[in-house]
Parts: C-alpha cells; structure tokens; sequence
C-alpha cells in the first residue's frame, strides 16, 4: 500500500494534482482512493461529479471522498456532540452557536486521520492520495498523531474535574454512554496511524507550489516541518509555469519573473526530484483532462513510485545544549560556502546555487557559531 499526501499553500493547485496523480494510478490498474481533508472542498469540481463523505466509485479503480467535519460528527460523535451541546447551553449559548462550538480544537484533524487510518486498514486500497488543506492546516494535521495522548488526557482530567464538581448538576445531562472511553480507542488509531505515516516505503509528502516568491517561502517552512517531524518528503510539483515562446512584452515579463523563482525552487529543494505542469489554457476538470495534466507532469514516470528515498533534506537536533541543523548537501566545496541569517531564514550561497531554509521557531535569533562538512551533509552549530 502507498499513501501520497500532498500539501502547499491556498489556491496553488494540490486538488488538481492530487488529482490527476489519482487518475493516472487508476488507469494503470491499481485501486485508488483520493481524499480531500480541506475544508474548501473543490475536488469534486475537479473530478466533475458529487461526492459524499463516504467513497465513491469515479470510474473504474477510481475513489473519492470529500471529508465533512460537521456530517462526521453527527454521524459518529453524536454522543460527544450532544454532552458539549447541552453543556454550553446550560451556559446560556444559543443552540445553534453551541452545535458549532462543540468542534472543538484538533476535532477537524483527528477525523480527517480517521478517515486516512479507515482507508489504509480497509484492504480495499493500493494507493491513497490525500489533497490536503493548506500549509498551516495540514502542518496541525500531521502533528496530531503525536498530540492526541495530550489533547485527551486534557479533556479526560477536564471530565475528572467536572465530575468531581458539579456531579449532582451535571449528571442529568450526561449521556448514557461514557463518551470518554471512546477516546482511548481512537487514540491507538492515530498511534497507529502515525507509524504509517512515518514509514517511508509506504507515505511519501509532496510540496506543489507556484513560481512565486511568497508561495515558495511557505513551501520552505512545510519542508522544515516535515523533517523536524520526520515525515518523508520525495517531491515537489511546480504548477502554473507559463510557456516561453509568447510576443506579448507583458507576459515575456511574467515568464522571466517565474524563470527567476524557478531557478530558486530548483536550488532551495535540491536534492529532490522536481516536477512540474504548465498553466494551460482551459479548466483541467474531469478524469480525461487529469490524465492529460499528470502525463505532463510526470510524464512516462509512475506517480505511485518513491521518487527520493535518500537522507531528510534536513534536521535539527539537541546536544550539550547547543543546536545542530543538519543539511544533506551532497558534492559542495566547503570552502566555498557562505551562510547569511535574516529573520527566519538561513542563506547558504557556494558559487552560483542559492539554497534558503527557512529555520524553525526554536533557531530564529540565535547566532552560527561554527559549520562542519562531512558525509554530504553540512552541519550548523548555533548557540
């Protein structure tokens, strides 16, 4: 089984490559679910058709699922949805504002996992693309897994309280079910779930973006905190590149605009694979046009297939209180090389390759104190 989950900003394209990656698995044979865990659902208007919250047979080998947070819970939660219901409106909430309230925060997250954990446990699958929400969305995503055993004891030592409280009020209006021990249960899925999405020869995250310059800075900061959380990045996907051959003089000049960032996407990624599709000139919407934007993407290439199975690009660590940032930079001359710090972002330079990385929260404001190269990989010690 693989599981191909792509991310990047709003409006970048990842609907539209996620799914045309899906159609063109599927018509090579194998069975395909794609999932879209954004809230701003567009992958049914990419794939033409009405999807539901359950998967839904496109064309032969060919599935799809919109996740919808507030069906899900009716569905699934009704019991931890009335409990929250009933509670804030003991507080004086209108009905109305409590159904909304009781989504409580990393719920959206959790049942998107769910959905992921249902799909890779059913069997029925050999691939799952997921059309992930935006950067900072998908980032809480993946960070959930590891959260989850806080976020519910929170809410357990929470009930504790409460129970311990105000029992003789509140139990009239508890359930019957002791909601609470649904809790553990779905947190032995997310650690499940977890370990696959840790495992490199079945997930593999891919980063699309467009050739500009706020769009590729957000795309860094995803590759930064896919390797802080170990998470296995084997792609980019550039989307929207503009033809070179045009006589306009305004869209020459968008076209060398976007030379200038593509130039930048390829060394600030270096060493991973980059692919990327054009903008073309008609909506890529229905399967037979996916088809036509993943052969233009990817070519005679099997989207499936791990395209970069080396080293992280990346990694921070720990040791004698000082911070290591490890960056994988196979074939440099260290005695060539120049850092530069400026605000977040990490400037390496040796001849004419340029690579930005943009640092975790944990680095921004301290100083380099020293660089070592060995092995391919360029260590930064900062203090």
């Amino acid at each position: 089984m693989r599981i191909i989950l792509y991310l990047g900003k709003g409006g970048v394209g990842k609907t539209s490559i996620s799914s045309a990656t899906a159609v063109s698995i599927a018509r090579s044979g194998k069975r395909v679910l794609v999932i879209s865990t954004d809230v701003a659902h567009s992958l049914a208007d990419a794939l033409g058709v009405e999807l539901g919250t359950k998967p839904q047979e496109i064309e032969k080998n060919l599935f799809a699922l919109e996740v919808n947070i507030l069906a899900e819970i009716r569905e699934h939660w009704e019991e931890f949805h009335a409990y929250f219901s009933t509670m804030l409106m003991q507080d004086g909430t209108s009905e109305i504002v409590a159904d909304e309230l009781t989504i409580m925060p990393g719920m959206e997250e959790m049942i998107s996992l769910r959905h992921i954990w249902l799909a890779a446990n059913s069997g029925n699958y050999d691939v799952i693309v997921v059309d992930a929400a935006p950067t900072g969305e998908t980032m809480r995503l993946l960070a959930m897994p590891e959260s989850y055993r806080w976020y519910t004891d929170k809410i357990a030592s929470w009930h504790v309280r409460a129970m311990g409280v105000a029992a003789p009020l509140i139990t009239k209006f508890m359930p019957k079910k002791n909601i609470f021990k649904l809790m553990p249960e779905v947190g032995e899925h997310m650690k499940e779930l977890h370990g696959v999405l840790m495992d490199p020869e079945i997930t593999s995250f891919r980063i699309v973006v467009n050739p500009e310059n706020m769009v590729i800075k957000e795309a860094l900061r995803a590759q930064t905190y896919l390797n802080l959380f170990g998470y296995k990045l084997d792609a980019v996907v550039i989307n929207k590149v503009f033809d070179q051959k045009t006589k306009d003089p305004f869209f020459q000049c968008l076209i060398d605009r976007q030379q200038t960032y593509l130039t930048k996407i390829n060394d600030c990624f270096y060493p991973l694979p980059i692919f990327s599709s054009k903008q073309f000139s008609e909506d890529m919407t229905g399967t037979d046009k996916l088809l036509d934007m993943a052969q233009a993407v990817f070519g005679k290439e099997d989207p499936s297939q791990i395209f970069y199975d080396d080293k992280h690009t990346h990694k921070v660590e720990k040791l004698n209180g000082k911070y290591k940032l490890h960056l994988y930079l196979p074939n440099i001359e260290i005695e060539r090389v120049q850092m530069n710090l400026k605000g977040d972002e990490l400037l390496i330079e040796v001849n004419n390759f340029r690579k930005n990385i943009i640092l975790p929260n944990v680095l921004v404001g301290r100083k380099t104190e020293s660089a070592k190269y060995h092995g391919g990989n360029l260590e930064v010690t900062f203090n």
